[in-house]
């Protein structure tokens, strides 16, 4: 025995296969004696032309043209499904509705094809599919081949709950369902109970598959309410579609369908309490101590990063490790402590015996390393805008008695790709909270001098300022300061402050903007300019139209924390006076 398609050819006689006489009207119900073909082979053609499987003789009384030479074509897919590839001019129609030029979709049992016209049931086919033939039964005619391009691949299906409701394969990216013509399931074609008919909409929701993810939506488009395991989806809003929801229509109990994915989800990778409420669909990065990924929120479709962290051995001879419990503790325990407009903010936090998951909120620009070296250029105006930010937040982490101690710019996300955009400081997992009267004294690996040197043991805040200072020259000149291939030697560099402000990278850069990279840039972190200088400093304090567009940036996130910002700040004479070096 062998799978097969049969088909049913409605008013076709045996010699010729000729289809003859007038469109009907009413339509003819299918003769008694029509013709079946066991389709074995993988595309089975229906039109005029000779090479066709089934060729179809326009009679007279038919206009010329109604029937293409290869008019459709029946494909066999995987799992035992069939489709149809309208080939036609006029048009292939399935259930009475257009399949389109040479667009495919799924046929199923019963499904009723009309070729030409789509009121004309003497052109139309019964088909049943998937019937057990006979190993002797075969096609007379099999000389075609379906090649794995052709075939749309089924990524989910729509199971009935409601008896004479028919469960539909997914294989498009997008499924409309309603009582409309337009629809791909339409519902008014269906044997069910009228009641449970009059709850749906002409259009009632549609079933979306991203492009770029592996992850699924459905949208409420309804004027009665489509619901999603009970919960209102709400009109013209949509939410993410997991295996086994449950989709109701009119009313919340009301169930019709329930969604099957083809794919495995990775929400396994999340804890039982994120799984309820997070879809992890896109990875967006990995260090040696976990990974973070893109996630969205089911019922809001909001994006958020989840970081989780391996947790490393929790003896003393390992606490050095960036994974240790303890570590992983203080960054737990920092970001719980951080609500700042510049600083990236924690949604919540599960813990596992072996990890840490850590729901933050998604940047959509990326980091500011990309925007550096982008096409796109970045104007000393773009940069004051975003370095500025930078400053607040870093003012603000100081003001808690937290040094970052891992500013660069794979550290600061943008919120778009605008020229100006929100900023915000993010991974603090490097950081550390300092007592009140204590400095920091263990070695972390950034590139102040202080740091580096092996003649200085105790450094502070002020390695914020200095990595501030590598930040703004990279991004108004386009390169690093500090730049060899040896180690070694990239070293000394940085505790000798040997760099060099080349006149082609730095031309048309402003002489207050020069001034402040420079103060920055001292080696001694005593008489290195502070976070408190840099923000009355004429680069930054001057610019009041700058200091307005960042306040209404303030004011637009809410700001929690009333961070101001101060337009009255005079530069001091002494300590942020313009070096000689750019007034000569």
């Amino acid at each position: 025995m062998q799978s097969s398609l049969i088909i049913a050819l409605t008013g076709v006689t045996a010699s010729g296969f000729t289809l003859c006489g007038q469109p009907p009207e009413p339509p003819l119900p299918a003769l008694k004696n029509f013709l079946k073909y066991n389709i074995s082979q993988e595309t089975f053609k229906i039109g005029r032309s000779d090479v066709c499987d089934v060729v179809i003789n326009e009679s007279a009384s038919i206009k010329g043209g109604t029937i293409s030479k290869v008019h459709c074509m029946l494909k066999k897919g995987p799992h035992g499904t069939h489709f149809i590839v309208d080939l036609s001019k006029n048009g292939t129609f399935v259930n009475g509705k257009l399949v389109g030029k040479d667009q495919m979709i799924l046929i199923k049992d019963n499904d009723t094809i009309a070729v030409g016209k789509q009121q004309w049931n003497i052109y139309m086919f019964n088909l049943i599919c998937g019937e057990e033939l006979p190993d002797t039964l075969t096609s007379s005619d099999s000389s075609l081949s379906l090649t794995p391009r052709d075939v749309l691949p089924i990524w989910g299906r729509l199971h009935s709950c409601i008896l004479h409701l028919r469960s539909f394969d997914l294989c498009h990216p997008t499924f409309k369902v309603g009582r409309s013509s337009c629809c791909d399931a339409i519902i008014d074609q269906m044997d069910i109970d009228p009641k449970i008919k009059n709850m749906f909409s002409k259009e009632q929701f549609i079933i979306v598959k991203d492009a770029d993810n592996p992850l699924t939506y459905i949208v409420d488009i309804s004027s009665t309410g489509t619901y999603l395991n009970g919960q209102l989806i709400g009109k013209n809003c949509k939410n993410i579609l997991q295996c086994d929801d449950r989709i109701s229509v009119g009313k919340r109990k009301k169930r019709v369908f329930v969604y099957k994915p083809m794919y495995s989800s990775e929400s396994h990778s999340l804890p039982v309490e994120l799984r309820a409420k997070y879809v992890p669909c896109k990875f967006l990065g990995k260090g040696a101590c976990g990974e973070v990924r893109l996630a969205l929120e089911k019922r809001t479709c909001r994006p958020y990063a989840i970081k989780n962290i391996l947790k490393g051995r929790s003896t003393l001879s390992q606490i050095h490790e960036l994974n240790h419990p303890l570590k992983i503790e203080t960054e737990i325990n920092i970001l719980r402590a951080l609500s700042h407009p510049f600083v990236v903010q924690m949604e919540e936090i599960v813990e596992t015996e072996d990890e840490v998951f850590i729901v933050l909120e998604y940047m959509r620009g990326g980091d500011l390393s990309n925007r550096i070296l982008s096409n796109v250029p970045l104007t000393e105006s773009n940069v004051k805008y975003m370095f500025y930010q930078m400053v607040l937040a870093v003012e603000y982490l100081h003001s808690r008695g937290i040094t970052h101690r891992d500013l660069k710019p794979e550290n600061i996300l943008l919120s778009s790709d605008e020229p100006e955009t929100l900023v915000k400081i993010s991974d603090f997992g490097l950081s550390k909270v300092a007592d009140e009267d204590t400095m920091m004294k263990t070695i972390c690996a950034t590139w102040p001098p202080e740091v580096l040197s092996p003649n200085i043991q105790v450094y502070d805040e002020q390695v914020d300022v200095w990595s501030l200072g590598v930040i703004v020259f990279y991004m108004l000149s386009k390169k690093l300061p500090f730049r060899s291939s040896e180690p070694k030697v990239m070293i000394q560099l940085v505790i000798q402050g040997a760099y060099k402000m080349e006149e082609a990278d730095w031309q048309g850069v402003s002489y207050e903007a020069r001034d402040l990279v420079k103060r920055m840039l001292t080696v001694n972190p005593q008489t290195r300019i502070t976070i408190d200088e840099i923000l009355k400093h004429p680069w930054l304090a001057k610019d009041i139209p700058m200091l307005y567009r960042v306040q209404s940036l303030l004011d637009g996130e809410g700001n929690q924390e009333n961070v101001t910002v101060n337009f009255d700040a005079e530069p001091p004479t002494k300590r942020v006076k313009i070096s000689d070096e750019f007034t000569d």
